[in-house]
């Protein structure tokens, strides 16, 4: 094997005039015990046996078994397969089939194209014609095709806990409809936009004397709704238009995070203003002002961290500094701030073409205070378009508030909860649980035996988005079917528009008759057919909320919330399992944080400078961290967490996600096998309880209705407890060397080829490039048999943007759920065992190890880079790994006997090597979320990112079968086409014309540690900025 020269970490990193890249303090640190296990190839612990017997003990035990084994023979394994009887003439074996549909999510549909293998849904996609999504999915969407199959959701009707029938709750619903005039019915309901269920809404008011249908979720008001209806008098949606600005301002806003409504469409629209194609091409400006390091806060060109509590005042600076009415002296605190003077001067000069925009954690008064600035600049009608929605907004937590105290006083004669769990994280201080005890007859519909279901009076399954007809709008307004590809996995699950209306109507109709019903008023023309064209494209065209033009008003700041002295508390939905939703989906439990790389925990998230103030610290030891707890107290309520240190976020401040400490029943019995068998231990569903129960720490007891977002006065102990956390930050380090190169707009146009020439040298210092190849003549693509075969006439290549990418971690979620990895559990992650193909690493970026209070930051996707001259393939004894004919680094899974050696040998650590055979034990429902055109692994073989080599080959062959060649987009990769950033691009490098070849020639472009002549087929394009001339003097 030939040596390559090895570049120092500190000859990578050390010089001056470069920023540091690092992903822990461990790492800035240069920490002995971390600089250890970074030049080891294996976490550790990885090494470890995995348990069960040892090797003497298992062959002492087969000693003495090997005389009994005669005495029972050999019996064949018996299994009946029924084929079809009369098979569906549209379904041909192998084939999959598509169908557009839609997944609610947060009171707006996200537009879905749906894989199914013989009426088995098997992978999502977003709808690549819906104007909302345009082929583009996140996180949650992905992950849901595996809630469809969760072994632990409820599959039978409870009554006082005890299992029932559907046709018991019928039999009920009749009951209680039975003077039904003299009745207060309330609806506890999640957000919705179905035009079904608010008719039958409707309707229940018509048959009952009273109907409070409250609509809830754990992230309380919708502030933004409120705020603009308060600028602008009505009830307006701002659909915000990126890609015109140039300009952007987020006070505290994480648009660009899987949390948000319309993260989608805004990631595509923010991507789009920041790409360059060349030195001279424009892009915008992004200010963020936010109260924890986000995704959006990765991708500011300027980012100021302050506490939630004081950017409102921050934003009355800035508006007052604009001279936008009613501003008046609410900012005097930041008036005088160098970054009020560079957004305003900034917005001031951008006009129109400027753009300011509010967070979830901001009251609704701040966010008319945006509306009021952009209409001040210009913008509406260019960078932010106003949606007429027709819908006037109210505060939900009040009507909550007003809902549980007539629960409380006895005046609710039953309660319908639809998709909510308030038993889990209404405001502490209203006591759902205690009301809910009042209410002769409650009914609860949801996917689990959660903590509200065992405290109602009736449980009902519900059918599952994939299962169940439905409808609703995307963010936009635009209307959709959602139409099940799968029938209920369980008899007596059923949707919500079913239940409504057995209680509105006392019949027993299906999902599919009512939406019929309703979209005949909708459908113009011939119904049949406008009916099958709906469900062909999965919307209907020209139903979008209509855009209006507004003047803003005075916005009345005299209730501007003010910062109190001391500790406050921010809670957020979490970017894995959103508000508990899907805690459940072992995809996003494993899932690193997209800030914190932490997976299977909340943690309690804090400066280094309140850390040290409160005496906690979070150590590095062998591979994982040691963390102090906390015992975190407000509003007279106390959790205890886990602590964990973030630069870059506020001091006196401290950041939870909801979602975790969740409570879910489950059917499935703990596995009990025998001392030398670890199918107990490879069964992650297997534990006795749901995989969401015990992990992490429930914090919305922490919350009052006053204080859904931010709670001011808190206090914090150490307890002198510790607490193992396990992150992926410092996974697959590469010892220091270059990874990730980032400029500046101005250095970039003066010198376009900064990022190709920042390739390290050779000692001697002659270029890399001048460097001997190595087996060049012996390289397989030399070889006839390559030139022969039908598959060298395209050679796959891929660049990935890091000016697009937001380390969303859709791609990751979308490789999973097409490639069958599984999930190893958070011991096993803590060990470097995870299987996951793509790793999004993230970086801090500062100009020396003491600048840690204000770090950029930085994404990189990382998949296999199929290398030509792949170092894993020149190792590997058995030929297990390959080059294809088409340049792709290819396994041949059979032919793995796991020495290894390939992943000890590749640069980029981003082989997986199965510990264990993790597909053993699946549940037989988990079972058919597997894509058949993917072999699944078994223990001790190696696996790899493959550029959804599964799908190139079902292109190929159709282009075959059709004797024509193959187009430029036809083949996209999961990560590709899940990505809304639109920051991967995958093509034939052999297609002169093909965008990734376009994408090949941009100046930004670099290949990550070409230095060691590896020639990858992967390539970058490297991240700029486009600083403020004055903010950056002052930041340097």
């Amino acid at each position: 094997m030939i040596e390559l020269p090895i570049l120092d970490a500190a000859e990578a990193t050390d010089e001056p005039s470069r920023p540091r890249f690092w992903r822990s303090f461990s790492h800035l640190r240069k920490d002995p015990d971390f600089q250890k296990i970074a030049q080891q190839e294996f976490m550790p612990g990885a090494l470890d046996e995995p348990g069960g017997a040892t090797r003497r003990q298992f062959l002492q035990l087969m000693g003495a078994s090997v005389a009994l084994a005669g005495l029972t023979g050999c019996r064949k394994p018996v299994q009946t397969i029924l084929p079809y009887t009369r098979k569906p003439e549209e379904v041909i074996p192998g084939i999959p089939m598509y169908y557009a549909t839609a997944m609610p999510f947060r009171g707006v549909l996200r537009p879905l194209l749906v894989e199914s293998h013989e009426g088995r849904p098997t992978k999502v996609e977003g709808n690549p014609e819906h104007p909302a999504s345009m082929g583009a999915s996140g996180v949650f969407e992905q992950a849901s095709v595996l809630t469809l199959y969760d072994p632990d959701r409820s599959a039978r009707v409870l009554r006082e806990g005890s299992e029932a029938s559907w046709q018991d709750f019928v039999n009920f619903a009749q009951q209680v409809a039975a003077g039904a005039e003299t009745k207060r019915l309330a609806v506890l309901c999640e957000p919705t936009s179905s035009p079904t269920l608010l008719a039958l809404r409707d309707r229940l008011a018509q048959r009952f004397g009273q109907v409070d249908w409250v609509t809830y979720e754990a992230a309380g008001d919708d502030a933004e709704a409120l705020g603009y209806q308060q600028a602008f008098g009505r009830s307006v949606r701002p659909h915000y238009r990126f890609s015109e600005a140039e300009v952007i301002v987020s006070f505290d806003a994480d648009f660009l995070g899987p949390t948000a409504r319309n993260y989608l469409a805004d990631t595509r629209e923010f991507a789009a203003s920041r790409r360059l194609e060349a030195p001279g091409d424009g892009m915008s400006r992004f200010y963020i002002v936010e109260s924890t390091y986000t995704n959006t806060g990765s991708a500011a060109d300027h980012r100021l961290r302050l506490r939630a509590s004081e950017i409102p005042a921050f934003a009355a600076a800035v508006a007052a500094r604009l001279g936008v009415p009613g501003a008046g002296s609410q900012g005097a605190a930041f008036a005088d701030h160098p970054y009020v003077a560079a957004i305003a001067d900034d917005l001031r000069r951008a006009g129109a073409r400027g753009v300011v925009l509010a967070g979830e954690t901001q009251p609704a008064v701040v966010h008319a205070l945006c509306a009021a600035i952009n209409s001040a600049l210009g913008a509406v009608g260019t960078t932010v378009r106003l949606l007429d929605t027709g819908a006037p907004a109210t505060p939900s937590v009040d009507a909550l508030r007003a809902l549980v105290a007539g629960m409380r006083a006895g005046d609710v004669d039953a309660l319908l909860m639809i998709g909510v769990n308030p038993v889990y994280d209404a405001p502490a201080d209203l006591d759902f649980a205690g009301a809910l005890q009042q209410v002769p007859q409650s009914i609860h519909l949801g996917l689990h035996v959660d903590e509200t279901a065992r405290a109602s009076r009736w449980h009902l399954p519900r059918a599952h988005y994939l299962e169940a007809w439905g409808d609703g709008r995307s963010y936009d307004g635009t209307l959709s079917v959602i139409q099940p590809l799968i029938a209920p996995l369980y008899d007596d699950a059923h949707s919500e528009i079913e239940v409504v209306n057995v209680l509105a109507t006392g019949l027993d109709e299906s999902g599919y008759d009512l939406v019929r019903a309703r979209w005949r008023s909708v459908i113009p023309g011939n119904f049949e057919e406008g009916w099958r064209r709906v469900l062909h494209d999965g919307f209907l065209p020209g139903t979008a909320y209509p855009a209006v033009t507004a003047a803003a008003g005075p916005v009345a700041l005299s209730g501007l919330p003010q910062p109190r002295e001391g500790l406050e508390v921010v809670f957020r939905l979490d970017p894995t399992v959103l508000d508990g939703s899907f805690a459940n989906n072992g995809w996003c439990q494993e899932l690193p944080d997209p800030v914190t790389k932490i997976v299977w925990d909340n943690v309690a998230v804090m400066s280094p400078a309140t850390a040290e103030a409160l005496g906690v610290v979070a150590e590095y030891r062998v591979g994982r961290y040691e963390v102090d707890r906390i015992d975190l107290s407000v509003n007279g309520q106390a959790v205890n967490l886990p602590v964990w240190i973030v630069p870059g976020h506020p001091d006196d401040a401290i950041t939870v996600n909801l979602g975790y400490g969740r409570d879910i029943a489950s059917n499935r019995p703990r596995r009990v096998t025998g001392f030398f068998d670890l199918d107990d231990y490879t069964d992650v569903y297997g534990q006795g309880h749901a995989i969401a129960t015990g992990v992490g720490v429930n914090v919305a007891v922490l919350r009052t209705a006053d204080s859904m977002h931010v709670a001011q006065g808190a206090t914090a102990r150490p307890t002198g407890e510790t607490y193992t956390i396990v992150t992926t930050q410092d996974h697959g380090s590469m010892e220091g060397r270059p990874l990730v190169r980032m400029t500046d707009l101005e250095t970039f146009r003066a010198n376009p080829d900064y990022m190709l020439e920042q390739e390290p040298t050779l000692p001697g210092g002659e270029p890399w490039t001048e460097y001997p190849e190595p087996w060049a003549e012996d390289h397989p693509r030399e070889q006839p048999a390559y030139h022969d075969n039908p598959y060298y006439k395209n050679q796959w290549g891929m660049v990935i943007d890091l000016n697009a990418c937001t380390g969303c971690n859709a791609c990751i979620v979308a490789c999973n759920s097409e490639n069958n990895i599984q999930i190893v559990g958070k011991t096993e992650v803590g060990r470097g065992r995870e299987l996951h193909w793509l790793r999004l690493d993230r970086y801090f970026v500062t100009a020396g190890e003491d600048d840690v209070d204000n770090p950029q930051m930085v994404m990189q996707p990382l998949p296999c880079q199929h290398c030509e001259n792949a170092p894993c393939e020149s190792v590997c004894p058995v030929a297990a790994t390959v080059h294809s004919p088409d340049g792709t680094n290819q396994m041949i899974y059979n032919r793995c006997i796991g020495t290894r050696y390939c992943s000890n040998n590749c640069p980029y650590k981003v082989r997986r090597y199965n510990w264990f055979n993790w597909t053993k034990t699946l549940p037989i429902t988990l079972q058919m979320a597997q894509n058949p055109n993917v072999t699944v692994r078994s223990r001790g073989v190696m696996e790899k990112c493959s550029y959804c080599i599964q799908r190139v080959r079902e292109v190929q062959q159709r282009a075959g079968l059709e004797d024509r060649p193959i187009l430029d987009g036809e083949v996209k990769t999961a990560c590709q086409q899940a990505c809304p950033a639109q920051a991967i691009s995958f093509g034939d490098l052999n297609n002169p014309d093909s965008e990734v070849v376009r994408w090949k020639q941009n100046p930004r472009r670099y290949e990550m540690l070409a230095y060691l002549n590896v020639k990858p087929r992967t390539s970058y394009l490297g991240r700029v900025r486009n600083p403020h001339p004055s903010l950056e003097s002052t930041e340097a």
